[in-house]
């Protein structure tokens, strides 16, 4: 009840953003232990002091506690010069460690730099952590940083992955004062599933082959013969382009093939998954190696530029190749059964 409380109120207070600069809003400051035990120390000197009319005694007391109250506007002036974004995320399968990129003070390369230790914390939502085994937690030396900083997430299952709140705290100069804050990031992660060696199953259409639909393409020519130009597209391979076209000032045009029609197939689910609602498939037991075994067959057949469609049911992907098809096909992998987002 509390934690929903919370969180309810980090989000109106700390709403997510790419970017964020501390400030006011956003920085939480209390004394640290050792800071509470240095209050602890004044408030005796002050009571020996007294007791005794030491004035030496009260004086140093005097001395410590503005110490003490100095230090919290250094604490707060320091952590206030933290500018923190997030980077691209490299891609990311199940079971792998993602290395988040957090860069720090990357476009206030003007500005006064942060000073001493700083701490990055991931809440991790699905490890509920205790005090014996509290989250990793990611140490940088601010006076000497090389960015990013990078601090790391065990992706679990696939689909949409909503980063947790990082936690920043900084305990500079003296360590009487803990400066923290709770930060949410809005970049978007996509998961996809792990990928499972196995044969590759291309299906080849009944609209580009002599074959009867449904028949597992074997086998593939050597070379094609050369068909004709046209304008290209980004994502096509590079190997089709014409670069003696492009050399001449010509633009740039990619070779078509004749025979190119022959090998372009599909990837299938199994059509006892294709119809079956979210919660029916939470049940299913192979699908993930399905979808596993699908997801290494597409980054194979990407691998070798092959031009190759996706079947899901009620989601197809025409055929295609390149880097942007490979993308949108391992998203609806990741997304199945509802689907890129």
């Amino acid at each position: 009840m509390l934690q929903s409380y919370w969180n309810k109120w980090l989000n109106k207070r700390i709403p997510a953003a790419t970017q964020h600069q501390l400030d006011h809003h956003n920085i939480f400051i209390f004394p640290a232990k050792f800071g509470l035990l240095f209050l602890a120390l004044c408030i005796l000197l002050f009571l020996l002091g007294t007791n005794y009319q030491n004035n030496l005694m009260l004086l140093l007391c005097y001395f410590l506690l503005a110490l003490f109250l100095v230090n919290l506007l250094a604490s707060y002036i320091n952590f206030a010069r933290v500018n923190l974004q997030i980077g691209k995320c490299p891609e990311v399968f199940v079971g792998d460690n993602l290395h988040i990129p957090l860069w720090l003070n990357a476009n206030n390369s003007g500005s006064a730099s942060v000073n001493g230790l700083m701490h990055f914390t991931l809440q991790d939502k699905s490890v509920k952590s205790n005090k014996k085994s509290p989250p990793p937690s990611t140490e940088v030396d601010a006076n000497a940083l090389t960015n990013p900083i990078t601090i790391s997430h065990t992706c679990q299952q696939r689909g949409k992955l909503q980063l947790s709140r990082v936690t920043v705290e900084s305990f500079y100069p003296l360590g009487l004062y803990r400066c923290w804050t709770h930060l949410a990031f809005t970049h978007q992660i996509c998961v996809f599933p792990k990928p499972i060696p196995c044969d590759i199953q291309l299906y080849v259409s009944e609209h580009n082959s002599t074959k009867k639909s449904g028949e597992m393409a074997t086998s593939q020519s050597g070379h094609d013969d050369f068909s004709h130009l046209k304008a290209y597209q980004v994502g096509e391979p590079l190997n089709h382009v014409a670069w003696k076209h492009l050399a001449k000032g010509r633009g740039m045009v990619s070779k078509q093939f004749s025979s190119e029609g022959n090998h372009i197939g599909w990837l299938k689910l199994s059509p006892e998954y294709r119809h079956k609602t979210s919660q029916q498939l939470v049940l299913a037991e192979y699908l993930e190696k399905e979808l596993g075994q699908l997801c290494y067959q597409v980054i194979e057949l990407s691998r070798t530029q092959r031009t190759f469609g996706l079947d899901l049911g009620e989601h197809c992907i025409a055929p295609n190749s390149g880097a942007g098809h490979r993308q949108a096909c391992l998203q609806a992998l990741a997304y199945f059964p509802d689907g890129p987002r």
